[in-house]
This record gives C-alpha cells, structure tokens and sequence, in this order.
C-alpha cells in the first residue's frame, strides 16, 4: 500500500520584511517619525553589539532592519510567511524536493521558524509565532496612535524568471495568482498573487536588465494598507516636511487603479501606502502581454 503523502501546512500570512540599514537608528526615527511605528524593540548580543532592530506593524507584522555589511549593496535581507507549523511544512517541502535546513530553530524575535532560498535566490522565512515571541506577546505592546497604516499589505521583491518564480510561489506553495499588469505596454512588469490562506499577496517585479542599486530600492518593497490615501498623502507630506527620505514623496493611481503613494526611507527603501480596492471599484483586467524575455 502506497503512504499517503503529507499535506501542506497552512501559510496564514505575511510575517515581515528584512533591509540593511546604514545608519539603523536614523531609520527607526524615520519610521517613528514618518509611519508612526513607535513600538520598536533593539535585540543586541551578549556584549550589547546591535544585532536587529524591530519595528511593529500590528501583532503579526514587523519590520526588521540590520547594520548593514556594505555599502553600495542590495538593502533586502529576506521576507517572511506566518505559518501554523513550521517544522510540519519543513518537512513537506523537503518531501516536495525543495532544499531545506536540518531544522527548524528559534528566531530572534522567539518565534519557530526555517530559510529557505527562492528561485531568484531570496531568503523566504516561514515563521510559526510562540506566545513568548515578538511581536505576539501576551503584554507590552506600545499604542500607536499616530501610525497611519495597520496592515501589511503585500511584500513585493525582484524577480527575473516569472516561471520559476510561479513553479515556486504558485504550484509549490500554493498561493493564488489573480493580477498581471504592465509598464510599458510591450512586456508585464508585475505579477500579484494571494497567500494560500490569506487575501494579502506577493508582488513578482519582474526585469529584465540586472537593476542598479537605486532600482532595487524601488523593486524590494512593501505595501502597507490605508483606507483613505488623501489625509494619508497630506500627513505622510506634513511628516516628511521639507528635506524628503531621501526621495520626495509620490502620489498617483497606479495602474492597478489603486491610489497609491510612496516614501523612502533614508537609504532609498521603498514603502507603499495602498488603497485596497480600486479607486472606482471596478475590478482592474489583467495584463495578457508576455514576462520580460
């Protein structure tokens, strides 16, 4: 009798994203200052050496920055997927063929959870929250007030194969492909796909030439939900104030329909604020042009 195979573990949502930081303080001011993400948490080593910085979005998303290594290099570091089990769905991706750790271990911020590298050589984290983890904490949690997002929206980060990114993310994983759009009219540009439990997603920024560093700052980014961008844009503005991070602040409807505006953090990391829906309701078609050759 042949065994049954095991099944995927849940993927509940999106956990976090991880960027080198030249100067981590000044970009958890920025984050203070500007988001309004005031619940921070410094991790150091046993001899008080900064080893992370982490910034709260709500009780299941955070931001994590690093000291960088280099300058002048990639500031992404890895994303991160809420899972039920982590060591469950290790052992279903290794059964699937997908190289996997040993096992799973306990993360800086005290959660469950194992890396695994994507087709474009990402580091995916899949994390199982501990009740005694960051930021799942059972007290302590600092109101945020002025913070004008609550939600992670989606992590969108550089692709260069779309079918070896969709082998992974959509036939491996499981999540669930619902949007393609287009930049220039002659090749996609973007590919959005739902999280197998959950309506967040992952954003494909495809290319085809390798970007520069200024680019990948625009490429590697997350969406942060809002639901009304004008006294969004108007305060993003009035925090920014005259001397941007270190871009100026953009607004447009994108063309997902979407309002959207972006900031920068103080090396060039983009952050997207996000309409849900489109701006008119009217659900955007999706782009039938080929991926990038």
């Amino acid at each position: 009798m042949t065994a049954p195979q095991p099944q995927r573990p849940a993927i509940t949502g999106l956990s976090s994203m991880a960027f080198y930081a030249s100067d981590v303080k000044q970009t958890l001011e920025y984050y203070r200052k500007v988001h309004g993400f005031e619940d921070q948490k410094l991790v150091t080593d046993d001899k008080g050496a900064l080893q992370s910085a982490l910034v709260r979005i709500n009780e299941r998303q955070w931001v994590e920055l690093r000291p960088e290594l280099a300058p002048g290099t990639d500031r992404l570091i890895q994303f991160g997927l809420e899972v039920a089990d982590a060591e469950a769905l290790r052992v279903w991706l290794g059964f699937k063929g997908w190289e996997v750790p040993p096992a799973t271990t306990l993360s800086p911020q005290g959660n469950r959870s194992f890396v695994v590298k994507d087709p474009d050589n990402h580091r995916v984290e899949f994390a199982q929250y501990l009740p005694t983890g960051w930021p799942l904490r059972g007290a302590g949690l600092v109101p945020m007030p002025s913070r004008l997002s609550t939600c992670l929206m989606h992590t969108g980060f550089a692709v260069a194969s779309l079918e070896k990114s969709l082998a992974f993310y959509r036939d491996l994983l499981g999540c669930r492909e619902f949007w393609r759009g287009s930049s220039n009219e002659k090749t996609l540009a973007w590919v959005h796909l739902k999280l197998p439990e959950d309506e967040n997603y992952v954003e494909f920024m495809l290319y085809d030439e390798p970007p520069t560093l200024e680019w990948l700052g625009v490429l590697n980014h997350f969406g942060l939900e809002v639901t009304q961008m004008a006294p969004v844009m108007e305060e993003v503005s009035r925090r920014v104030g005259v001397k941007p991070y270190p871009r100026e602040v953009g607004y447009s409807i994108g063309k997902c329909r979407h309002r959207l505006a972006n900031v920068y953090d103080p090396d060039g990391t983009r952050a997207e604020f996000m309409e849900r829906s489109t701006f008119d309701g009217i659900p955007t078609p999706s782009s039938p042009l080929p991926g990038p050759a």
